[in-house]
């Protein structure tokens, strides 16, 4: 899986976590991608081998 693929996938997985009902349900709101930075952050943290490609996630994350 691309690193831009995996930030989508994130973005969209903690999007059902987050959801409200004012939210549209195409649409993942803030907290979305609040969350799935802090989930890349939390692995990068740990210092797990594949840094460069969570490195590249967080930065895809970023840019949607």
């Amino acid at each position: 899986m691309t690193a831009k693929e995996k930030a989508i996938e994130l973005v969209h997985t903690m999007f059902g976590w987050t959801f409200d009902d004012r939210d549209d349900p195409n649409t993942p709101n803030l907290a979305a991608y609040k969350c799935a930075l802090i989930a890349v952050d939390e692995i990068l943290t740990i210092g797990c081998i594949e840094v460069p490609y969570w490195t590249e996630v967080k930065q895809e994350i970023e840019k949607l």
